[in-house]
This record gives structure tokens, C-alpha cells and sequence, in this order.
């Protein structure tokens, strides 16, 4: 895959959808995937590589993406329904 491809498969669909998602996405390869994911996709791979490299071992690595990539996830699902309720709720007197 050569780096100009790259642009075309990855863009942000923001732009295009306006903010009226509680969600904002990502297009991968034409599909849309909601930011948080894509997010935990890349920290999981970034922590793969550096556990490979530190320590050799691939149960290790398993374990550290795997608890990256969740974190990652739900944190920041977590806190895009935390501000989106945040802006949604009646403004107290």
C-alpha cells in the first residue's frame, strides 16, 4: 500500500455528517467507525509493538493490547455519553 492511498481510506466524516451524531466517525476503507474505536485500534497496536519489543513474549503482549484496547474503548465512549448528556441536560436554576 503505497502512502497516497492512505489519505483516501482514512477521513474524517464529521465535515460531511455535521456535529448531530453524539458520535463522531472515522471512514476506514469506506466503512464508518465511530472514533473510539479507531482510537482503541491504534493505541492496541502502539502497545502491542512496544510489549513485543520490551519483552519478547506474545502472552504479554496478548495481555497489554487486549487491556489497552478496552480501555481505550470504554474510556472514551464513557466520556463522549458523559459530555453528551452533559449538553443535553435542562440547565439548573
Amino acid at each position: 500500500m503505497t502512502a497516497a492511498i492512505v489519505p483516501a481510506l482514512i477521513e474524517s466524516n464529521s465535515a460531511r455528517r455535521g456535529s448531530s451524531t453524539a458520535t463522531p466517525t472515522v471512514d476506514v476503507a469506506g466503512v464508518r467507525w465511530p472514533m473510539h474505536k479507531a482510537h482503541a485500534v491504534a493505541a492496541a497496536v502502539l502497545v502491542a509493538l512496544l510489549a513485543f519489543v520490551v519483552t519478547g513474549s506474545g502472552q504479554v503482549t496478548m495481555w497489554a493490547s487486549a487491556a489497552a484496547l478496552l480501555t481505550v474503548w470504554w474510556g472514551e465512549r464513557a466520556f463522549q455519553t458523559f459530555r453528551h448528556d452533559a449538553r443535553t441536560a435542562p440547565a439548573s436554576r
